[in-house]
Formats: structure tokens, sequence, C-alpha cells
């Protein structure tokens, strides 16, 4: 066993990079305590992933919506997500709601930027993160007839359909062929005519098929229709 004290073996460390130029001090040191380095890289690594995990299990997500190809800075999407909270009843410590207003789309344009936008639509729309989306008329014809869009009855009341029946655009099922409710026209609504959210234009509030919060999602369209977030 080794009976030198700490202070010793630091003093006879000191001695030995006392003779050695910088460069051979960095790679003395970087040989002889690679392992321990590594130790504490790894056991730091291991601690921050944890506490990521654990602050993500923590957070229970009430709800993500995304306002596509919007005028993104002519509204505050948090102070939206705060209205919509306490419109809600209010939101528990861990509860969270998203309102995204960064997704722009194009097709005719080929940058990285759209085909990024793209991509993370099609990441969000597959992890099932996308609830409620916002879509101008020409994306929204795009996907109305898709099986990507949900059946808005079963986020809306027999009751809400028929109240906005004049707003309600259809779709086809794509298994069945029948003709579904899938778009809301929210462009009357307060929050896009006060915001011009969409430059005055048609906009539709859809659900996605793989979303995970559909009951909020319906009253988010509630929520839309009734004067929310202004």
């Amino acid at each position: 066993m080794d009976e030198r004290s700490i202070r010793d073996i630091i003093r006879e460390e000191w001695k030995k990079l006392s003779a050695l130029t910088w460069r051979e001090r960095i790679g003395y040191i970087w040989d002889y305590y690679k392992p321990l380095m590594v130790a504490i890289l790894c056991v730091i690594a291991v601690i921050s992933i944890g506490v990521s995990v654990y602050h993500n299990k923590q957070i229970n997500h009430l709800l993500n919506v995304y306002m596509v190809n919007c005028a993104y800075d002519a509204m505050d999407p948090e102070a939206v997500a705060a209205d919509f909270g306490e419109y809600i009843g209010g939101l528990g410590v861990h509860d969270e709601i998203t309102i995204d207003t960064s997704i722009a789309l194009d097709d005719e344009n080929v940058s990285e930027y759209s085909m990024a936008a793209q991509m993370k639509v099609s990441a969000l729309t597959a992890a099932g993160d996308m609830d409620v989306v916002l879509l101008d008329r020409k994306y929204f014809e795009r996907y109305r007839d898709a099986c990507g869009l949900l059946d808005l009855s079963e986020a809306l009341s027999e009751e809400q359909l028929a109240q906005w029946a004049d707003r309600i655009e259809y779709g086809k099922d794509e298994e069945t062929g029948e003709e579904i409710p899938v778009g809301l026209n929210v462009k009357d609504a307060p929050l896009i005519q006060e915001t011009n959210l969409y430059y005055g234009e048609e906009v539709y509030a859809v659900l996605m098929a793989s979303a995970k919060n559909v009951e909020m999602g319906g009253t988010f369209l509630t929520y839309l229709m009734e004067g929310g977030g202004v």
C-alpha cells in the first residue's frame, strides 16, 4: 500500500511537471489522468441525460398547436398559450402548451430551410406531437383527402358541428371513401382577424390523425371560435 500522503504525491507530481514544457505537461496530464477524466466525463454525461429524461417525464404536454405559413411575428405565442391555459382553468406546475408559428412550407422553394421545414412536419406528425394545425387554403386542399387528418366529430360535439356547419370543410375517408369533417374555417376567429395572422386569407384548423391530445385540440378550436387569444 502506498503510504505517501496526498501532499507528498502532489509535490512529486509538481516536480515532474516543472521539468516539462507546456506541451509536454499537457501530454503527460492527458496520458496519466485520461482514465479518470473519461470516467468523470461519463459520470457528467449520465447525470445530464438522467436530468433531461427526468425533466421530460415531469412535463405534461397538454396541447401542441402549429400555425403553418402565418405571419409569425403578428402575435405572441406564449401569451396565447397562457391565455388558453386560463381558458381551461389554469395550468399545473408541469403542464405545458406549445403554440408554434415558425413553420413555413413552400413546395416551390427547394432551399435547405424549406426542406428542413418539411422534415420537421413529417417528424412531428410521425411522433404524434402535432395536435392542432392551422393551414392556409393551398395546404389544406392538399391534405384534406389524406388519411393524416382526423374526423372532427371525434373532437367536437354534434351541437358544435351543427353550429359551425357553414365553416366545416369535408374530406374523404381513405378507407371508406365517405365524406367526413376534417377542417374548420377559422378566418373570422377574433385571434386570426385582429392579429392579421394569415393576411386576411382563408385559414383552416385541423387535427392530425396521430394527435395525442384530441379532446384538448377540440377545446382549442372552441377557444378560437369563442374569441380567445385577444
